[in-house]
C-alpha cells in the first residue's frame, strides 16, 4: 500500500522539525550521519581531523585537544559532531566505548567567569554526566566525589578513572580568554583517553600559531578551520535536501534566480538553512502555489526577508 505524500517543508531535520536551526548531531541522532553536505569546506576539515586521529593511539595515550574555528554559522559545532559521532564508531570497531558528554551549554551566560571558575563549573557538571552514563569506574566514582569541582585533580586522572573500554569525548563550552584557556585544557587538563573538542569564531590564523608553537613541546593540538561559503554551495545544498525528501512530500523546487539570490546573500550554510526554511514554510502555511508544478522565486525569498525586516 502506498503511503500518500503530503506537503511538506523539506528542510528541518529529522527529529528536529520544530528547531530548524539546531546543528546536526549524529553522536546522539544516527539519521544526521547523512545529512552533511560539501559546503563552507566542511569536508575537506572532516578528512583532515580522520587523518590526524589515524588510528586513535595518540587519543589512547595522550589524550588531544581539537580546535575548530571559523566565521559565526559557518557549521563549527555540526563538524565537532561529525568528529565525534566517527570517534565513536571507530572505538566500536576496537570493542570499546566511546562516550560523548556535551558541556558547551553548562556555562551561565550572564556572568564573566575567569578561565580558573570555568574550568570548575566545567568539571563539576562532567562529573555528573560520567556518572549517569557509567563510564566510570565503580571505585573512581568515590574517589573523584570530593574532588567534582577541582579540575587540577579531576581531569589528569580522569584516563585512570574511566571504565577500562571507555575512551570520553567532551564538547567544550567555547573558551573565553582564549589562546590562555585552549592552552590549559591541552597542557594541564589533558588525560589519556580523553578528547577535548572546543570551537571559536575568534581565532584568527595568528592565535593558531601562537597556540601550536606555545604547545610544541606537548601533544600537538588538531586545528580545523571551515570557511564561508564557497560558488556553488548554495545550490549543492539546496538541491541534496530538496532530492532527498521527494519521495516522502511534496513540495516546489526553487528557481534558478532564487539560487542565483541566494548564492549573492548567504554567507554562511547558517543563513542558507534559516532563509530557505523560512521561505518553504512561509508559502508552505499560506496553501498557494505549494506543489511539484511550482516554484519558489524571488519574490518568495524576498517577502520572507521582508517579514524580518531585511531587504536584500
Amino acid at each position: 500500500m502506498t503511503v500518500p505524500r503530503h506537503p511538506i517543508n523539506p528542510f528541518p531535520l529529522p527529529g528536529w522539525e520544530r528547531t530548524p536551526m539546531r546543528p546536526l548531531r549524529p553522536w546522539e541522532r544516527k539519521a544526521h550521519r547523512d545529512y552533511y553536505v560539501d559546503v563552507d569546506g566542511a569536508e575537506s576539515a572532516f578528512q583532515e581531523y580522520q587523518q590526524e586521529i589515524g588510528d586513535l593511539t595518540g587519543v589512547l595515550e595522550d589524550g588531544r585537544l581539537v580546535l575548530v574555528t571559523g566565521d559565526s554559522g559557518c557549521g563549527k559545532t555540526a563538524l565537532v559532531n561529525r568528529c565525534a559521532d566517527w570517534t565513536v564508531l571507530e572505538l566500536r570497531k576496537r570493542g570499546m566505548r566511546g562516550v560523548v558528554v556535551d558541556l558547551t551549554g553548562c556555562l551561565p551566560e550572564d556572568e564573566e567567569l575567569s578561565i580558573q571558575e570555568r574550568a570548575v563549573q566545567v568539571c563539576d557538571q562532567l562529573f555528573d554526566q560520567l556518572v549517569d552514563t557509567q563510564a566510570l569506574r565503580q571505585t573512581a566514582v568515590d574517589e573523584l566525589r570530593g574532588d567534582r569541582d577541582n579540575p587540577q585533580r579531576v581531569f589528569p586522572r580522569l584516563g585512570r578513572a574511566l571504565a577500562e573500554e571507555v575512551v570520553l569525548m567532551v564538547l567544550l563550552p567555547s573558551p573565553n580568554e582564549l589562546l590562555d584557556e585552549v592552552i590549559r585544557y591541552a597542557r594541564q587538563l589533558r588525560s589519556p583517553r580523553v578528547l577535548f573538542f572546543a570551537e571559536s569564531a575568534f581565532f584568527g590564523v595568528d592565535d593558531i600559531a601562537e597556540l601550536v608553537r606555545r604547545l610544541e613541546t606537548w601533544v600537538p593540538p588538531i586545528t580545523l578551520l571551515v570557511g564561508k561559503l564557497d560558488d556553488g554551495d548554495p545550490e549543492r545544498f539546496a538541491d541534496d535536501r530538496l532530492l532527498r525528501h521527494s519521495e516522502v512530500g511534496i513540495y516546489p523546487q526553487l528557481s534558478d534566480q532564487a539560487v542565483e539570490l541566494l548564492s549573492r546573500i548567504c554567507q554562511s550554510v547558517a543563513m542558507l538553512q534559516r532563509i530557505l526554511h523560512g521561505t518553504y514554510e512561509r508559502k508552505l502555511e499560506t496553501g498557494l502555489s505549494y506543489t511539484e508544478a511550482d516554484l519558489v522565486t524571488v519574490e518568495d525569498i524576498r517577502a520572507y526577508l521582508n517579514g524580518l525586516g531585511m531587504h536584500p
